[in-house]
């Protein structure tokens, strides 16, 4: 059954893994020219918007906490919801709130942490840009890290790992807005397939790397700058290093361990920024603010959904809904698995009610072609009613080149090809819905109704002549 859930309703991933003692890390960081790069963005403005209530159970299983989730309404929860907003209320700008509930302590005069606090303060293109890259998904970062009860500075990590850039991937191998490591993503339950990548699912990553770090924080004893440590160059080399330090006789904690350069700074970016958010007036740097509500929601779909179509049931921009979920790595979600889609609160409750009413069969899925002799992308589009470039996007490919016994995934037509007699006017063909039409031509169900002042989308029969271009007609 499709659902609906903001963000808060995320479920918790299962318990951590035993890990190896060693990670090779490089995280993106920030560089000398990165806060000067342009940013497009990813989304509107939202307008403040009342959110579906969800009432949160916990069970235990071996020592480890689980949530699960149920959709009734409760006085007590709109209590804590009216709580809630009256909270945002007093404090809307989410950095000040996430700042006002940091709490690790800083050593505020090491000269690691001051050297890093002045790149920042003398590089405030750097946060501006930061600021808007994290917009989106700051307010979920925080939700997750509430849950668990973890500390707040732990939202400032995808700033030191990744810049806020869901998209990034480094020299070392590591990806997303956590960095992770392909092993590392996979032993806290991160998925990999030809369809899609963990590492760049905001919501998958976001746990899977909160499940490593309080793997290593009880790695530490609980010693949360250890662990920070060892999320950067792994617990083996921090372990090591602490060994080291109690042969000679010296302190263990990170300020006195020898470790790599890049772990030596990594913290104190970290505690940097930290202490920069948590002043007033930011040491004059400008910070810019966060609304402090959710930006965006999860729909969760069962089965293969073509992103495209997502995107026209969604009311919003292609390219924005793949900008939003960078894991699909082709314009279809997985045939095997089911999938959750961030889309902007705004769209998400029409999308849902849109995915509901789409019958089954007019999902984009796949079908395996094994290419024969005599084959081209041409034939084989025009025999199975795609078309060579979707063809092409299906299998990441730049040419045109097929080879004999070569398998490729071709998009299922979902009944006749889409067609328009060239003036913007579409013949309807028997077992075509409104849906189809508007994602076939790249428009919205609302402008089709509009355009052909039809009541109601079950309007259509075959053989109507339909309107499917702003200008037809």
């Amino acid at each position: 059954m499709r659902r609906l859930c903001l963000l808060s309703s995320a479920l918790l991933l299962a318990g951590c893994q035993a890990m190896s003692t060693d990670s090779v890390r490089h995280p993106y960081g920030h560089q000398e020219t990165a806060g000067e790069q342009a940013n497009s963005q990813l989304y509107p403005k939202s307008a403040t918007y009342s959110s579906l209530r969800i009432q949160s159970k916990t069970a235990t299983d071996s020592g480890r906490t689980y949530s699960t989730v149920s959709h009734s309404s409760t006085n007590r929860q709109q209590q804590q919801q009216q709580q809630r907003q009256k909270v945002e209320a007093q404090q809307p700008d989410l950095w000040l709130d996430l700042a006002a509930n940091m709490q690790l302590d800083m050593p505020l005069d090491h000269p690691r942490v001051v050297a890093q606090r002045n790149w920042y303060l003398k590089h405030p293109a750097y946060m501006r840009s930061v600021s808007e890259r994290a917009r989106p998904f700051l307010y979920l970062i925080k939700e997750e890290i509430e849950k668990r009860n973890m500390p707040m500075e732990l939202v400032l990590l995808p700033v030191v790992e990744s810049t806020f850039d869901p998209r990034a991937y480094s020299h070392g191998h590591a990806a997303g807005l956590w960095q992770m490591l392909q092993g590392t993503g996979k032993q806290f339950g991160l998925h990999y397939d030809s369809w899609y990548d963990g590492r760049y699912d905001v919501m998958a990553s976001t746990r899977a790397a909160l499940d490593y770090l309080e793997y290593l924080n009880g790695f530490f004893d609980g010693d949360w700058v250890l662990a920070l440590a060892a999320y950067n160059s792994g617990e083996g080399r921090v372990q090591r290093a602490m060994k080291a330090n109690r042969r000679q006789g010296k302190p263990t904690d990170y300020w006195s361990l020898s470790l790599p350069k890049e772990t030596q700074n990594y913290v104190p970016k970290l505690l940097a920024l930290a202490d920069i958010l948590k002043q007033p007036g930011h040491y004059g740097m400008e910070v810019p603010a966060v609304p402090n509500r959710p930006q965006l929601a999860v729909v969760e779909v069962e089965g293969q959904v073509d992103l495209n179509m997502a995107a026209d049931l969604a009311g919003m921009n292609r390219s924005q809904l793949k900008q939003l979920n960078p894991a699909f790595k082709r314009t279809s979600t997985s045939p095997a698995r089911n999938a959750e889609i961030l889309v902007p609160v705004a769209h998400a409750q029409g999308f849902e009610i849109a995915m509901a009413d789409l019958p089954e069969q007019e999902r984009k899925s796949y079908q395996r072609y094994q290419v024969r002799g005599g084959d081209s992308l041409g034939r084989i589009a025009s025999r199975n009613g795609t078309s060579i470039e979707a063809i092409k996007q299906a299998n990441n490919m730049r040419g045109s080149a097929i080879r004999v016994g070569q398998t490729l995934m071709l998009p299922r037509a979902n009944g006749p090809v889409a067609s328009s007699t060239g003036d913007g006017v579409y013949r309807v063909q028997s077992g075509d819905s409104l849906s189809a039409i508007a994602s076939r031509f790249s428009v919205s169900i609302t402008d089709l109704l509009r355009w052909n002042q039809l009541a109601d989308k079950h309007s259509l029969r075959a053989g109507q002549s339909l309107i499917v271009a702003a200008n037809a007609g």
